[in-house]
């Protein structure tokens, strides 16, 4: 089973009792494939700036890891982009990928675990579009045009294609603020707030 993040769990029936197929829809996330691994599909179309996306499950105590290292397929200069519960986004300017790295490690704890928090490392060349998206369920979808590094990467953190993998917001799931768990962590809307003090952004 797949190690979620702690601010994300699964309902009981009775907290979601404005749905009537909430217990058939818990009984299908029992069997789903809600594991490690990715779901890859190849794009054949010119006009799409991508040649294949993937999605990927990672145990959440690895996703990070995982993040840092797709990043190398970026290239040096890049734009970022996050979001507070999937409202206002905010968007940098081309920038560097190191100083995004460096930024954002200083709230790794948040944007790897706070389940209203997402955000997107990209660049978008005359060559395609490699993206790097970490939803507020905290799996990645990647979009890029070279799926050999890509595999690379798969195999160095021992993820295996899975063609019916699934993910914890196909299913119904209570989300809890990060400070119930670790007070000391920030509050998502200080994150937004720092966020654009370093990339001088206006909110």
């Amino acid at each position: 089973m797949l190690e979620i993040p702690v601010t994300a769990r699964v309902p009981e029936a009775r907290e979601m009792d404005h749905r009537p197929d909430i217990e058939e829809l818990l009984l299908k996330r029992k069997r789903a494939l809600i594991v490690e691994g990715y779901k890859l599909t190849p794009y054949n179309n010119p006009k799409i700036p991508y040649r294949f996306q993937a999605e990927i499950n990672i145990n959440n105590s690895r996703l990070w890891d995982l993040i840092t290292e797709l990043a190398t397929l970026l290239p040096p200069e890049i734009v970022l982009e996050y979001s507070l519960d999937n409202e206002a986004t905010y968007a940098t300017e081309q920038v560097s990928r190191t100083g995004v790295l460096q930024t954002l490690s200083r709230f790794e704890r948040e944007l790897t675990q706070d389940c209203t928090l997402a955000f997107t490392l990209a660049s978008h060349t005359a060559q395609g579009l490699t993206e790097i998206i970490i939803t507020s369920s905290k799996y990645i979808r990647f979009s890029g045009n070279d799926t050999n590094p890509f595999s690379a990467i798969m195999k160095n953190f021992s993820l295996r294609e899975i063609p019916a993998l699934a993910f914890i917001d196909e299913y119904p799931q209570i989300v809890e603020p990060l400070k119930k768990f670790i007070p000391s962590s920030r509050r998502p809307e200080d994150v937004i707030w720092s966020l654009n003090r370093a990339f001088n952004i206006e909110s």
